[in-house]
Formats: C-alpha cells, structure tokens, sequence
C-alpha cells in the first residue's frame, strides 16, 4: 500500500512538473515587423545594436542602442521615420535653456521622474521633463530655446511621448 501511495504521489508531482514547464514564456517572444520596417531603422540609425521591437498604438517602435544612448525609434506603417526618443540621465543634460525655463517654472519644485530629448525628421526638436508629486504626474515638453509647448497630465499612468499628428 505504502508503494502503491508513493507512485501515486510521484505520478502527481512529475505532472505538475511537466504542466509548468508547457508554460507559454513571454520574454521568449520577439515581435518581428515587416522587412520595410527595419532596412527604415538601418537606413535612419545604421549603427542601432541590441534592436528590440514592439509596437505601440500603429507605430512600430524599436528599443536599441546607438552608440552609448539608449534610443526608442519610431515608424509609421509605411516605414516613414517620425520620432526618435532619447532618455537622459538627468535633468542637468538638457540644453540651459530648458534647464533654466524648468526651474523657473511653477514645476521646479516637484520631483523629477524622467528627462527626454524627442527628434522628429521635419519639428524641431523638444525637450520632455517628466514631473510628479503627490499623486499628480505631469509631462512638460519645451522647445530647444526654452518656450513650454504643453503640459499633458500623466496621472492615468500614459507615460508614453507620442509622435505629433499632422
């Protein structure tokens, strides 16, 4: 009986085992956009490494590496490059003019969650300093010379800088 309870018990647990291990992984999948896509991101960033792919709303966005940056790039579904996203380090990398137009405005006080520099094929580029406090979370975006574009209220969580609408 002992024997009988032992199998039994071994027969369980070597399919539990084998249930896990049928288990989909996510990291392993790698979303692959269409060839266009891609020779586009060659063609823009030759020198991308580490090329992740995604796809957010109808962009296709890849997360590489370019040189020491960390960049997101992104495409239109006709390969069209429209904006390439840049995260800095700090909020000390920015031109001093958005520097200082943050710190003279009436964000200066809240904290700092992230800094971007977005480049566009045709805009000019912009500056995003990411903001919170409390509950409240805020993306500024200024021109290169300092001017504040817009605010946009960040606290449903949509952190994500999209590329303008023309």
């Amino acid at each position: 009986m002992w024997r009988f309870k032992f199998s039994a018990w071994a027969v369980v647990l070597l399919m539990t085992a084998l249930s896990f291990g049928a288990c989909d992984n996510d990291d392993d999948d790698t979303f692959v956009p269409p060839s266009n896509i891609t020779e586009a991101l060659k063609q823009v960033y030759p020198a991308a490494q580490n090329i992740e792919w995604a796809m957010k709303g109808a962009y296709y966005v890849a997360d590489c590496w370019v040189s020491n940056d960390e960049l997101e790039v992104w495409f239109d579904t006709n390969a069209n490059w429209v904006m390439t996203e840049n995260e800095l380090n700090s909020i000390d990398q920015l031109v001093p003019a958005v520097y200082t137009a943050f710190m003279d405005s009436k964000y200066n006080a809240w904290v700092v969650t992230d800094v971007y520099v977005l480049t566009f094929p045709q805009n000019p580029m912009e500056s995003v300093i990411q903001v919170k406090q409390g509950s409240q979370r805020y993306s500024l975006y200024f021109t290169q010379d300092g001017g504040l574009i817009h605010e946009k209220d960040i606290s449903n969580g949509d952190d994500t800088n999209w590329p303008p609408t023309e």
